[in-house]
């Protein structure tokens, strides 16, 4: 018997299928993956910004930073646990309407996503904060895009506020520590 399709296969499709393995292999079906390696992180100047990316346990500004990724799934979500350096962020993503949403605290944003053989492109197609929407013209962008870089996984994550500005850009590789799972 096999196993139950990822949440990433089922969002995807056959386009799953047709991804590079690195880029499967992160998003498959096992319960529990472990992932190191290092990013650069731009936040926000102002204080506004500061304070929503706090909100959102986003991380703060740091050059060449060790990152290390946690990822549980069950048959319905995935959490994902990231330490940057000492900071800690978590957030939770589900299949909802045929969209990926991701939880980061009280935000929730819903993406579409697109996948290509070499990567995957997440577009922001709504935002709440808590039960409340908030109106995407208060977005100037919201995206992410994985990617092959080197022959290992990366990310490009970025996000910026109408009349606020940057408030997080993150960027980085990683590789598969399955091995040294406990």
């Amino acid at each position: 018997m096999s196993a139950a399709p990822s949440l990433y296969a089922r969002l995807l499709g056959p386009d799953f299928d047709r991804l590079a393995p690195v880029l499967q292999s992160i998003h498959d079906a096992r319960s529990t993956k472990l992932y190191a390696g290092r990013c650069d992180i731009r936040g926000g100047e102002g204080w506004l910004a500061r304070l929503i990316a706090r909100l959102a346990g986003l991380p703060v500004a740091c050059r060449d930073v060790p990152v290390e990724v946690t990822i549980a799934s069950d048959a319905a979500t995935e959490s994902w646990v990231r330490k940057f350096g000492a900071h800690r962020m978590q957030s939770r993503l589900k299949l909802r309407n045929r969209r990926l949403e991701e939880r980061l605290g009280p935000i929730v944003l819903a993406f579409d996503l697109a996948a290509e053989q070499d990567r995957i492109v997440w577009s922001l197609n709504s935002a709440r904060l808590a039960l409340l929407p908030v109106p995407l013209t208060w977005l100037l962008k919201c995206a992410a895009t994985e990617a092959i870089h080197d022959g290992r996984y990366g990310f490009d994550v970025s996000a910026h506020v109408r009349g606020i500005g940057l408030i997080v850009h993150y960027r980085g590789w990683l590789v598969s520590q399955q091995g040294q799972l406990a």
